[in-house]
């Protein structure tokens, strides 16, 4: 029995790991109702559209920005940099809920990114202190 990080298998399988978990959190993340588009608000048979508050829209469209842009973020933090890209996932996160959109994905992954820095730093503490 070797150690647990010695040969390509050990690297191969955390790999995979990673993979599996931002699968999982991209499928859960797509929401499948469907959302009122607040461009056009279908009227009852026979009126006119309803006015749309453009204040309301461009905060819509910006938290939908803020939630793509913590989703990268958390992506990006899981392979690179993750001490840095983690907690801007988390507070572009936190703006997207501020504006009323949903974005526990980048949550989700801002805090695993955080975590696996924090498990890597440790790691080559640990190994550079022997």
């Amino acid at each position: 029995m070797g150690r647990l990080f010695d040969g390509p298998f050990a690297l191969i399988v955390i790999f995979l790991i990673i993979v599996a978990v931002v699968v999982v959190l991209v499928v859960l993340s797509m929401n499948k109702s469907k959302k009122t588009d607040f461009a056009y608000i279908a009227p009852p048979t026979g009126q006119y559209p309803a006015p749309v508050d453009v204040a309301v829209q461009r905060d819509y469209m910006q938290g939908l920005s803020h939630r793509s842009n913590s989703t990268i973020f958390g992506v990006i933090g899981l392979f690179i940099l993750g001490i840095v890209f983690g907690p801007l996932a988390l507070v572009q996160a936190n703006k997207a809920e501020a504006l009323g959109v949903n974005a526990t994905a980048g949550k989700v992954l801002g805090w695993i990114a955080v975590g696996f820095s924090i498990l890597w730093l440790i790691f080559i503490v640990t190994r550079l202190s022997r």
